[in-house]
């Protein structure tokens, strides 16, 4: 999926996104405007705003931005 395509998609705030990497499981929860859930594996973190849940470093040290092309969603 396009990056783009992806962020379009965690803004309009529509549903939880899954995706697997690397054999394991992720999603994208958002809750609202100011909180989304992203998780991976064991972890999970909270970012404020969609642009922040686009470049947290959360899969393997690596950021939605950098890997929305090799998710499996």
């Amino acid at each position: 999926m396009k990056c783009e395509d992806l962020q379009k998609w965690i803004a309009s705030m529509a549903q939880d996104i899954d995706f697997s990497y690397k054999g394991f499981l992720g999603s994208i929860c958002p809750i609202s405007d100011s909180e989304i859930d992203l998780c991976y594996g064991d972890y999970t973190v909270t970012a404020s705003s969609v642009r922040e849940a686009m470049e947290l470093p959360f899969i393997e040290g690596r950021s939605l931005s950098d890997l929305c092309e090799q998710l499996d969603i």
